[in-house]
């Protein structure tokens, strides 16, 4: 079968500790500081087979994450820029949805030709926080496309414990395509979904939110919380084409803080006014660039407002909390996609029509073209470019 392998050397840095868990796996927990000389290329590979508990899948569609593209990126040093979990040769792609080919034994839920979509977050459901229910925090997690193959390929098997049937798509729309692209895009909107309501535990109707960062997460966000009832619903992202992206999710307002800044115009008292002094209930942190966002916030909140942190922030942030405390408000991390029935909440929500995730497609790029791609995902431009043997050519949406 054609898939795209990514290939890097296991040389870990002189200051870097290697846990025993890196040690004896060969999988890292900060892949900066081990992996270098990443390379990658669509060649032919053994296609896989279902073992017991796994399906074959045939890859429908495969999201390109940020993340993808990133750990092809490498400093001065030829140390790939990605910093988290990751585990080499692999075929890469954690974003993806299939048709099931075949099944090993003892898989009961699905069949031959189930359309289904496939959870990230591989958790094992045995340690500690797994038997709490903190699935995200699995520590003994694996992740296809980072851990071991994933999407970027003709055939992937996985578990069937992680697969989600997306029947209820493809009856609102009719075809199968229309359910695959959408399944893709349940892993992105996921993300965005166990921060917002799960972690954060959402707004009221009518609570005001900002949404910051235009990326695929933040555009996800911003077609959750318009679906769920936000009053106001705010962007800021500082592209133009995500700024257009994000008022076709249904933002209210979308605004270029960079601009702002150039007209000396603050962001918070720019927000206290559009909510007539209320204040922001829930803000939700997409963009990582937490050292930018967390002033605005902190002059922004409503009385008992909340803060989700859902992009991953480079270096440390510096935060003020009395304006927190003295609001009573409150802020939480957010990780992953998996458990706490958001597969299933979001499939429903997507099978309802209230949320349509295509609308942030930008991209179709067929499997052998993956470096196009990977090149528009990572432009910091583009919303969610899709990869898959089914399309014949590039194709970009207006």
């Amino acid at each position: 079968m054609r898939a795209f392998y990514v290939e890097a050397d296991w040389a870990p840095k002189k200051d870097y500790v290697l846990s025993k868990r890196e040690q004896e796996t060969h999988r890292s927990a900060r892949g900066n500081s081990i992996w270098k000389n990443i390379r990658g290329s669509v060649i032919d590979r053994p296609e896989p087979v279902a073992r017991d508990g796994e399906v074959l899948l045939k890859v429908g569609a495969a999201g390109i994450c940020g993340t993808d593209a990133h750990l092809l990126q490498m400093d001065e040093d030829g140390y790939t820029k990605y910093n988290g979990h990751s585990k080499y040769p692999i075929i890469t792609g954690h974003e993806f949805s299939g048709e099931v080919v075949s099944t090993g034994k003892n898989v009961k839920t699905l069949k031959i030709g189930d359309l289904v979509s496939v959870e990230s977050m591989h958790w094992c459901g045995e340690c500690d926080p797994c038997r709490t229910g903190m699935f995200n925090q699995c520590q003994m997690l694996e992740e296809p496309g980072l851990t071991y193959d994933g999407g970027f390929a003709e055939y992937v098997a996985v578990k069937a414990k992680y697969c989600y049937l997306l029947n209820d798509i493809m009856n609102l729309y009719g075809d199968k395509m229309s359910a695959l692209e959408l399944g893709s895009m349940i892993e992105p909107t996921g993300v965005a979904y166990n921060g917002l309501f799960v972690r954060a535990g959402g707004v009221r109707p009518g609570g005001h939110t900002v949404v910051f960062g235009g990326g695929p997460v933040g555009l996800a966000a911003v077609a959750l919380m318009k679906t769920s009832g936000a009053g106001k619903l705010i962007c800021f992202e500082t592209t133009p084409e995500r700024r257009a992206l994000a008022k076709k999710m249904g933002a209210d307002f979308v605004y270029d803080p960079i601009e702002l800044s150039n007209k000396s115009v603050n962001p918070s008292e720019m927000l206290m006014d559009l909510t007539n002094g209320r204040g922001i209930s829930l803000f939700a942190e997409c963009s990582g660039a937490t050292n930018a966002t967390y002033p605005v916030m902190a002059g922004a909140m409503a009385i008992g407002g909340k803060i989700v942190q859902i992009g991953h922030s480079i270096g440390k942030t510096s935060i003020d909390l009395y304006p927190i405390q003295f609001n009573a408000g409150m802020m939480c991390g957010s990780n992953g996609q998996s458990g706490q029935g958001i597969y299933t909440d979001v499939i429903a929500l997507m099978a309802s029509g209230r949320i349509d995730m295509r609308k942030m497609v930008t991209s179709r790029v067929p499997l052998e073209n993956i470096m196009d791609g990977m090149a528009l995902a990572g432009n910091r431009v583009a919303g969610k470019v899709l990869v898959g043997t089914h399309y014949k050519k590039i194709e970009h949406v207006n």
